[in-house]
């Protein structure tokens, strides 16, 4: 079954509790500032928790930013899917340090 991709009003609701992301209804992003030394942990526990959702964020590293895209890339929007990966990715975050 296809799971619904959310609606603009169900994006927004969803992004006031997820503070650092920003989207609408076709991709949610999060730029952090991770140190240059914590930045390959990060990213492979990212890629851990992504692994266990069978969901993986587009990653971009900048210097010592770090931006995180993520959709349902087969469906071209964001679907509840994306806001649980985010949470995972928050959460490793967290743990990490990461800021901004």
């Amino acid at each position: 079954m296809r799971p619904p991709v959310l609606t603009a009003d169900e994006v927004a609701a969803a992004l006031t509790g997820r503070p650092g992301w920003s989207g609408d209804t076709g991709r949610i992003t999060r730029t952090v500032r991770v140190a240059p030394d914590g930045a390959a942990a990060v990213l492979e526990a990212v890629q851990r928790v992504a692994d266990e959702l069978d969901h993986h964020p587009v990653v971009r590293q900048d210097g010592d930013d770090v931006t995180f895209t993520v959709w349902t890339h087969w469906l071209g929007g964001v679907t509840a899917k994306d806001f649980a990966l985010a949470q995972a990715i928050d959460s490793v975050l967290a743990g990490a340090g990461g800021s901004r």
